[in-house]
């Protein structure tokens, strides 16, 4: 017993091979690829992940080294390169964050930062603006 598929058909008699099917598939296959490949080199604007690192953190303040943060951050590029994104590390020098002299904590506006945070993740990718308005630090009280 062959396992040949087209043999499997072939010798059926009640199933018949209809070219006019074949053709009709291939062309549609043909279609649907070239349609894909339009649609995936066209600029897009999607939000994607970026995981925040903040450096330079004063050890009395927060007791660690480094805090970590996500923010949505929407960006402009083709579909090929939204299909290879992977989330990348952006940091940011704790220096850079403005303090809230009322509440003694600090915050971060990315949108402040959006030429800088897109020239680490990438040069396929224009970030537009981040979706996350402000990012906040409250000390750690000892």
């Amino acid at each position: 017993m062959k396992t040949d598929l087209f043999s499997f058909f072939h010798h059926r008699p009640d199933i018949k091979f209809n070219k006019r099917v074949f053709v009709f598939i291939i062309c549609l296959v043909i279609s649907l690829c070239s349609w894909l490949q339009i649609n995936l080199s066209k600029e897009h604007l999607n939000t994607v992940p970026v995981k925040v690192d903040f450096v330079n953190l004063p050890k009395t303040r927060f007791g660690i080294t480094q805090i970590t943060d996500t923010l949505l951050m929407e960006v402009e590029a083709d579909g090929f390169a939204l299909l290879k994104y992977e989330m990348k590390d952006v940091s940011i020098d704790f220096r850079k964050l403005k303090k809230d002299n009322n509440s003694g904590s600090f915050y971060f506006l990315p949108n402040n930062y959006t030429k800088m945070i897109g020239k680490q993740i990438g040069d396929n990718f224009k970030v537009v603006r981040s979706v996350t308005d402000t990012i906040q630090l409250i000390p750690r009280l000892r």
